[in-house]
């Protein structure tokens, strides 16, 4: 079987493409498009400019997937549409450039989704695990083990919702989300924090000095809260010319690779976690397990 799962997030539109074989997936590499629907309008509208350039992603995804021989499909949005007054409008409307089944995930979905997607290989072990997704309009925590996640949270913080604040001073974002988290409860012997979400990739791709980005070398990649930091520090004080040659900075993300990174060490922070193992697998992997068992 031939699947596709379109993730319309707050900063890019992604697109996973794969086959289900002999019981075992074969995925083609996540492509990504970088629209910005997370910069609304003052009202919370989602602009026309950003709705216009995603309806041209649309397009060039309906005839990827024909091309791919796709048979299942599904485009889940979250905070950036599910906020919007107009989201529900856009997405109708999306359907006549890329016609599949369109849904909206709250936050608690986006949670669980990321959870099941990352945690897949290392559930068996029986152990507890959390996950953080850094998105560009909002932050979802989770906490679970094999029997599900028993606790998430779902937060309006997110790299380019920040992106003014944390260019107004390097203290603002911690200023602004350290009274935020809530407290985080564990009910069995835990294993790691494991973190997913566009932000946390590039970091990791940042710290492997990456020029060529490779999602093998990405999974399980180990970040500490001091590479963050440094990281945070050298980028900060850049133009952006000069973060277009950081290897492994996406173009797409040289102006909020910041905000997410000080939204990342918040957390981490409040929770006291030293380090992080990052997974180049997330929620759009749990959809695409649900798209093959129908």
């Amino acid at each position: 079987m031939k699947t596709a799962v379109i993730d319309i997030g707050s900063n890019s539109i992604r697109l996973l493409l794969g086959t289900y074989e002999g019981k075992q997936w074969y995925n083609e590499g996540k492509r990504l498009w970088t629209t910005r629907l997370g910069d609304r309008e003052s009202g919370g509208e989602l602009k026309d400019t950003v709705m216009n350039a995603s309806y041209e992603v649309f397009s060039e995804i309906s005839e990827l997937m024909a091309s791919y021989g796709v048979e299942r499909s599904i485009a889940i949005a979250t905070s950036a549409v599910r906020e919007a007054s107009n989201g529900g409008e856009f997405l109708e409307r999306a359907k006549q450039y890329c016609p599949t089944e369109y849904r909206i995930l709250s936050g608690d979905e986006e949670a669980f989704y990321g959870f099941k997607g990352a945690l897949q290989d290392r559930l068996s072990s029986g152990m507890h695990y959390g996950i953080i997704d850094i998105g560009g309009g909002s932050t979802e925590l989770a906490v679970g083990s094999k029997d599900g996640v028993y606790w998430s949270r779902s937060y309006p913080v997110g790299a380019v919702r920040l992106q003014s604040l944390s260019e107004s001073g390097p203290q603002s974002i911690w200023e602004e989300t350290r009274f935020l988290w809530d407290p985080m409860m564990i009910e069995g012997n835990f294993g790691d924090f494991v973190g997913i979400g566009g932000t946390i990739t590039t970091l990791a791709a940042i710290d492997l000095k990456m020029i060529t980005y490779v999602p093998e070398q990405i999974q399980n990649h180990k970040l500490t809260r001091e590479a963050i930091e440094g990281m945070i520090m050298s980028l900060r004080y850049m133009s952006r010319e000069e973060r277009l040659q950081v290897p492994g900075l996406q173009p797409g993300r040289v102006d909020i690779i910041v905000s997410g990174a000080e939204i990342l060490t918040s957390c981490m922070d409040a929770y006291e976690i030293p380090y992080i193992f990052v997974s180049e697998q997330d929620g759009m992997e749990a959809i695409q397990q649900e798209l093959l068992e129908g």
